[in-house]
């Protein structure tokens, strides 16, 4: 008759809710730092590179030829603060100079009358409580005898409110802003699945496989195991690592951070204070303080032969 298997029983202790928030916290962290400095390091060479600075030298370019920049600073900035423009009236008449060379540079607008149109009309309707700022002189609009502070914020609204708008509405202006802006996009999310696949993927996998624990796990003392009581094999670890990623990377940063919020909240309602990923996965954090995780089912069974065999030898031991 074949001898009945030996029923072999492991008990863990249910990982406490406050050393996996704090595991969780300690991860976070570590992630976000490693992924801000490696931006940085790598931010470097990129914007260094001869194709992107051949982009910014087009877009340095196109910014002086509209004349709403000098030395890299919007027009208003600069005049504001600069000694060259140290009156109400110097300043008023730089932007006033600049807004008219703009609007008469057929590189930005194909059609100036109408562009000269809406400017008039603008400038006709200014007033300082019914006082006029600009009066017309025959077929001219020209400034009327007001303060000059008066006249200087008109303009500087005016380059604010509107010709900065036309600048970046020029294609290839609007082409070389995005191209800067999509570079770094690229780059940090590129860096930021790179970081996020080494800290909760290649970590689990390889130096702290067993419990496929973090960092922030391995220093709290938690790891993760299958309904078996046995460690998550890696399979099932690889699809968890892509669900994990999918809600609390993209998702997380689509819903503004629901998904958390709700896999939070799940480990507080719930006896064994499984989150999202622990239910959907069939899969439970135990604390390993005193009890390591098995890999698989012979490492158990070896483990507890040698149980057995202590027990013989030690009469305080009892098998159960």
């Amino acid at each position: 008759m074949e001898e009945k298997k030996q029923k072999i029983e492991v008990i863990y202790k249910k990982a406490k809710l406050g050393k996996r928030m704090l595991a969780y916290f300690i991860d976070i962290g570590l992630f976000l730092l490693t992924t801000f400095i490696l931006f940085s390091i790598v931010n470097v060479p990129v914007t260094n590179s001869g194709w992107f600075i051949s982009k910014r030298n087009e877009l340095t370019q196109l910014r002086n030829d509209s004349g709403l920049y000098i030395n890299g600073l919007v027009v208003t900035e600069y005049v504001k603060n600069d000694t060259e423009f140290p009156s109400y009236e110097a300043k008023k008449d730089e932007l006033s100079t600049r807004i008219n060379n703009f609007y008469n540079n057929t590189t930005y607008f194909s059609d100036l009358k109408v562009i000269h149109s809406q400017y008039d009309s603008r400038r006709l309707s200014a007033k300082n409580g019914s006082l006029n700022l600009f009066i017309k002189s025959g077929d001219e609009i020209i400034e009327n005898s007001v303060n000059a502070e008066l006249l200087y914020n008109f303009y500087k609204g005016e380059v604010e409110n509107y010709t900065l708008g036309f600048l970046v509405q020029n294609p290839t202006y609007f082409y070389l802003v995005r191209f800067s802006f999509w570079v770094s996009v690229i780059e940090f999310i590129s860096i930021l699945i790179i970081t996020f696949t080494i800290y909760y993927l290649v970590l689990p996998l390889t130096c702290f496989k067993r419990g496929r624990q973090t960092i922030g796990m391995k220093l709290e003392k938690i790891g993760i195991i299958g309904v078996t009581a046995l460690n998550v094999p890696t399979g099932k670890f690889i699809g968890r690592f892509l669900f994990n990623f999918l809600v609390f990377v993209v998702l997380d940063f689509i819903g503004f951070l629901i998904p958390a919020i709700i896999s939070i909240t799940m480990m507080y309602f719930n006896k064994t204070n499984s989150n999202l990923t622990n239910y959907v996965f069939n899969d439970y954090a135990v604390d390993v303080t005193d009890k390591e995780i098995y890999l698989n089912e012979l490492e158990r069974e070896e483990a507890s032969f040698k149980l057995q065999e202590i027990s013989i030898e030690n009469k305080d031991l009892r098998l159960r």
